[in-house]
């Protein structure tokens, strides 16, 4: 296992290495970097349109987002599913909650995922990653509610949906 992870890694680092050197039919570009073709994905450029991404975790549905890119800025943010050990936080009180948490605790928590999502909007796609310090987004991140490794979960939400590409075009 091992062996295949190392042999994937330099096959990665080696084909980074040479991507710069070919041109649109492998030619060389004399260095000219304007002529390498490159997926605007890959150039951390992304079309506009509604965007969908999910993190699943043992099989549960945990975190699903859903958001806009308008010239590579985030908008119209929302959580479409926020659950966790069958307690669903944007729906605190519901009946078919298993009530690991109280339902006051669930709100709270669900307004600290609230406040990761207004942090980023009106920013760029790169500001995903400031959610890796949910502290600079979200109130009263505490070790308790684990907030912090959630904030991983809706990175993963987000980053599946650039994955995935545009859900809908404007």
């Amino acid at each position: 296992m091992k062996k295949s992870l190392l042999l994937v890694v330099v096959m990665l680092v080696a084909a980074l290495v040479a991507l710069p050197a070919c041109g649109v039919n492998g030619e060389d570009n004399n260095g000219d970097e304007n002529s390498v073709v490159l997926p605007a994905e890959l150039k951390g450029e992304y079309p506009d349109g509604r965007y969908r991404g999910s993190f699943f975790d043992s099989g549960d549905y945990e975190v699903a987002v859903q958001f806009h890119i308008e010239d590579g800025i985030l908008t119209n943010l929302s959580y479409r599913h926020l659950y966790w050990r069958g307690d669903d936080y944007l729906n605190p009180e519901s009946e078919d909650n298993v009530f690991v948490f109280t339902a006051e605790d669930l709100a709270a928590m669900a307004i600290q995922h609230e406040q990761l999502l207004e942090y980023l909007e009106g920013k760029p796609v790169s500001a995903i990653g400031d959610l890796f310090t949910p502290e600079i987004a979200a109130d009263d991140i505490d070790v308790w509610s684990a907030a912090t490794i959630r904030s991983a979960k809706v990175i993963s939400a987000l980053r599946d949906a650039l994955n995935r590409g545009v859900y809908r075009h404007p």
